[in-house]
């Protein structure tokens, strides 16, 4: 495994993942520089956020398109 994997915004992902989310859109903020990442548990009709800074953004961005 790559060490990225072992990132704890990663974790949070895959925690989420695990209980059914999927990922429908993610971007930055132009303004903070935030990274926001919306999920869908598409069985329950629930939605979370996770929200992080620019550079663990780019590590779980990564992550999620290596999962496409």
């Amino acid at each position: 495994m790559d060490k990225e994997s072992n990132h704890a915004i990663i974790n949070e992902f895959k925690h989420l993942y695990d209980e059914g989310y999927r990922c429908i859109n993610y971007e930055t903020d132009g303004k903070d520089h935030l990274f926001t990442i919306y999920l869908k548990n598409f069985e329950k009709e629930d939605t979370r956020t996770i929200r992080c800074d620019a550079e663990k953004g780019a590590i779980l961005k990564n992550y999620i398109n290596k999962l496409s």
